[in-house]
């Protein structure tokens, strides 16, 4: 017989617990603080204009755990890839092919890179250990720099390497777990299905939110939680503004710090306790949207990596300053799904890191030298804009409920990847953690598929 579930968060994570426990026969309420689902994968629209709150493409595409998820709930979510999957600029200046896997690939890729002679052999065999994917926990529990640093000291692999994992985890690769890293890259490169789904990155919570509704369960916008009520060491529902739910389990999709305070610090012990607060979160990420008259810019992804020693590269975070060249990623998904701009005309998002809370002042002077980066690297791009619209530290925070506005949730440090991630349950019993906080590795959105898709199965295996 099915449970009565409440889950905290329409973000992807709650999202797609939401529809796996009702496509297994649970009754679900999904409760969302926001009048849209998504969280850091909402999309919203202006003239014409479907655009993503934040920077997004999808490692895995169709064959990574949104696809899986999609397909267990019976939905349609569809996904476009293309090929070259990426323009290289800055450092280098090369199309990056969708597989690198063959032979000639990956030796034009060391060369693209302008990996010097004498480190082409230890490039090349770094390159094929990350596309084999062998985790453990001694590489969960050391840096990508010295993961790299025992194949090569190349400064442009380790420029490409630590360009990447700011990408994947918002973090740079002197902090960001090799394990992590191993897993994520190996998975890319080994399905060869980088993609970005047809409607936005908000066709991916529609999609789920359908496959919820389609087995009777519901969803509950605006809908704050103000307190997951526990008697006796077990949950028994959660308050809202709208009144009190009961449930036989909860399933949070807040995030670790904030599902012990809407819980209730007195229900969890002290080793606990100790344990949620040591964590630290990922970087934030800024982004800037443009809606351009026309098309600008010619391929569908760009990826520029500054001319800088790899140590200087990110060293604005950690003094929380402002780059003087900045890393930027940069998606057109217009050129993966023509209507999401009106005919003719182009929309772009680009993104860099910033740090964790940090204030809008310095979001928006970051996001300042973005933009001059662009129009540099784009000079047609000026003349070309109809709009412009950013995002911050700040509006994360107010997104996601997120104290310090992360773009991905903790961070995937050696110390926090592995065993040492929080897991699904708690010491609370009923009262269970999903998203991109607990139980799962790989890429933002992805990773809080995947530990739905582990949760999901978990509970209806009970």
């Amino acid at each position: 017989m099915g449970k009565k579930a409440v889950v905290i968060g329409a973000g992807i994570g709650g999202c797609a617990c939401a529809a796996l426990l009702a496509q297994g026969g649970h009754e679900v309420t999904l409760l969302e603080s926001q009048a849209f689902p998504g969280g850091r994968c909402a999309s919203q629209e202006k003239d014409g204009f479907r655009y993503d709150f934040g920077v997004h493409m999808f490692s895995m595409g169709d064959a990574g755990p949104h696809g899986e998820v999609s397909r267990r709930i019976g939905g349609n979510l569809r996904w476009v890839a293309r090929d070259p999957a990426c323009r290289v600029l800055g450092k280098a200046d090369f199309s990056f092919p969708l597989d690198i896997k063959p032979l000639p690939r990956l030796a034009g890729l060391a060369g693209k890179l302008g990996v010097r002679v004498k480190s082409l052999p230890g490039a090349f065999r770094l390159f094929r250990a990350l596309l084999k994917g062998r985790t453990t926990a001694a590489t969960d529990a050391m840096t990508l720099k010295d993961y790299a640093s025992s194949y090569t000291r190349d400064e442009s692999v380790h420029l490409f390497l630590n360009c990447v994992s700011q990408l994947y985890f918002a973090l740079a690769y002197n902090e960001a777990s090799a394990g992590e890293f191993l897993y994520s890259f190996s998975r890319m490169f080994g399905m060869a299905s980088f993609a970005y789904p047809v409607g936005g990155s908000g066709a991916i919570p529609s999609v789920l939110l359908e496959g919820l509704e389609r087995r009777n369960g519901r969803v509950l916008f605006h809908t704050p939680v103000q307190r997951i009520r526990v008697q006796d060491g077990r949950v028994r529902g959660v308050e809202t503004c709208a009144g009190e739910l009961p449930a036989d389990l909860v399933v949070s999709n807040a995030g670790l710090w904030r599902t012990i305070e809407l819980a209730g610090r007195d229900h969890f012990p002290a080793a606990y306790l100790r344990k949620a607060e040591s964590y630290r979160p990922s970087n934030s990420y800024v982004t800037v949207k443009y809606a351009l008259n026309r098309a600008v810019i010619p391929d569908p992804v760009v990826f520029y990596m500054p001319d800088l020693p790899p140590a200087e590269v990110f060293r604005y975070i950690a003094e929380r300053s402002v780059p003087e060249d900045p890393y930027i990623f940069m998606p057109v998904p217009s050129h993966h799904d023509p209507t999401l701009a009106p005919p003719g005309r182009q929309l772009v998002v680009a993104g860099t890191a910033a740090p964790p809370e940090a204030s809008d002042i310095l979001c928006n002077a970051i996001l300042d030298r973005v933009h001059a980066k662009v129009r540099e690297l784009f000079p047609a791009l000026e003349s070309a804009v109809l709009w412009q619209s950013r995002s911050t530290c700040a509006q994360a925070r107010e997104l996601t409920g997120h104290r310090a506005g992360e773009a991905i949730g903790l961070a995937q440090t050696p110390d926090q990847s592995g065993r040492l991630r929080p897991g699904w349950a708690t010491p609370v019993e009923g009262l269970w953690l999903v998203g991109a906080d607990a139980g799962a590795r790989g890429i933002g959105t992805e990773m809080a598929a995947a530990s739905a898709l582990g949760l999901a199965e978990r509970l209806l295996a009970v």
